[in-house]
């Protein structure tokens, strides 16, 4: 059975109708958001023999590998090779590690009941606040936010140094929950810093960038990520475009918009909305998205070593199962008893009522919104770009992005093939070989400067 991983769905979509506001006020304020802490340390599940030693579940309990020097680990002094017992949550998961440091205020003691070597230990220190971006000579890093929803988002701006106005890049990111907070300076493009090359890139060049955290993720409130739906999600990225421009050094008659993966599904709605000068995407989809959908487990099947005949079989049980899921909007549950036979295959898709990790609601929204509406109404230039390896995205849509473009303002639309990158802008020549090493490729910049070019050109028009 072909699934697209969650990763693989960094980007995506297609639109309900999302309503077009007629007032759009910046809802911000003093920053006020407090900076969340960082544990600073890595682990390594417990071997089953040694959970049952101490009386824990799999799963519970976890061995340090890695301490990174002037955060919360240090601090407590934890040692490699130590396990992780239990803190107050109870007995330790990845989960559980995660919830505590989001929950205690940095400052706050943290304390962990750990094994050293045979010895039972409980160790206690202060949450230490999670590093900043320390910026460059050429950009300064402002920690800010926005208000969306009625939630506070993390808003992360730079600025360049240099007296006058700038142009303005917001970047909107793909479908995970990963946070956007690091340095950009030492990002390396792997999957803890996605696309952090390239806002590396911008900023140094004289760019005011915006990015703002999902909520639930970073400093962000609200959450948890599978409990939000795609129109709400929208309102994070109208605040956060809306603050860029709101700043003093900000061009406003030069502001770009680049979306990455399921961020090409929000660019064009908020761009219909607040006027920029252009939107450049890379990876997404414009089609319905149950067409998107049905392309992927077909495609994704045949790259992997599919028959034709097995990808076949699986776009027909696909395209059942997701017609009667996202269109019909049919529980899971309603479907198996209606339709025993695809039992394992909706829990395949749908383990625990979610799919790729989401509400469906995500989903059910997505297969609602006619996308070229939205890019119809924007007046923005537009480049859309599939990488030459993606195995994720297809060049119909990218093709359509472009055509719908033009078919207004002849010559504002351009479609590129980025050589040699794959859908995290990793250097692989081929589909097949993304898919085999998906996640652990190396950056390479030719998405970046066919970016830079494609902009400056835009700038002088």
């Amino acid at each position: 059975m072909v699934i697209a991983s969650t990763l693989a769905l960094i980007a995506l979509a297609s639109e309900p109708t999302v309503p077009i506001l007629p007032d759009l006020p910046l809802i911000t304020q003093a920053d006020t958001l407090p900076r969340r802490g960082s544990l600073g340390v890595a682990f390594s599940g417990l071997p089953a023999e040694e959970a049952t030693k101490f009386k824990l579940n799999p799963g519970e309990g976890l061995v340090v590998t890695t301490i990174v020097p002037g955060l919360t680990g240090e601090k407590l002094k934890l040692q490699v090779g130590d396990i992780v017992l239990s803190s107050k949550l109870g007995n330790v998961t990845v989960p559980k590690i995660n919830q505590l440091v989001r929950e205690t205020p940095t400052g706050q003691n943290i304390t962990f009941n750990i094994n050293r070597k045979g010895e039972n230990l409980a160790v206690s220190a202060p949450l230490v606040e999670k590093p900043r971006d320390p910026g460059t000579a050429n950009y300064e890093v402002i920690y800010s936010h926005i208000v969306a929803n009625g939630q506070r988002m993390r808003t992360i701006i730079t600025k360049p140094k240099k007296a006058g106005k700038h142009p303005g890049f917001f970047f909107i990111q793909g479908f995970s929950p990963v946070s956007y907070d690091y340095t950009l300076a030492t990002s390396t493009g792997n999957v803890q810093t996605i696309d952090g090359p390239i806002l590396h890139h911008f900023a140094e060049n004289g760019y005011v960038t915006v990015r703002v955290e999902k909520p639930g993720v970073g400093d962000s409130e609200g959450g948890p990520f599978a409990d939000l739906d795609f129109n709400s999600e929208i309102d994070i990225y109208r605040q956060a475009l809306l603050q860029l421009k709101s700043q003093p050094e900000v061009d406003k008659d030069n502001v770009f918009i680049f979306g990455h993966s399921m961020g090409a599904s929000f660019g064009p709605i908020v761009a219909s909305e607040i006027p920029v000068k252009g939107i450049a995407i890379f990876g997404g989809a414009c089609r319905t998205w149950f067409e998107y959908l049905l392309d992927t487990i077909r495609y994704q099947g045949l790259v992997g070593g599919a028959t034709f005949e097995q990808a076949d079989q699986e776009a027909r049980i696909g395209a059942q199962i997701m017609a009667l899921v996202m269109i019909e909007k049919k529980s899971p549950a309603e479907v198996k008893v209606s339709h025993p036979q695809l039992a394992p295959y909706l829990d395949a898709y749908f383990p625990g009522g979610l799919f790729n990790g989401k509400t469906l609601e995500f989903w059910r929204q997505l297969q609602e919104i006619n996308f070229p509406s939205y890019w119809t109404k924007t007046n923005a230039h537009v480049l859309a770009v599939k990488g030459e390896s993606d195995f994720v995205v297809y060049e119909a849509d990218h093709k359509l992005i472009a055509d719908i473009i033009n078919r207004k303002n002849p010559g504002f639309g351009t479609f590129k093939i980025c050589p040699d990158t794959d859908h995290l802008f990793h250097n692989f020549d081929t589909e097949p070989d993304s898919l085999r090493n998906f996640q652990r490729g190396t950056f390479n910049n030719n998405f970046t400067i066919m970016l830079d070019e494609w902009i400056n050109s835009i700038r002088k028009k």
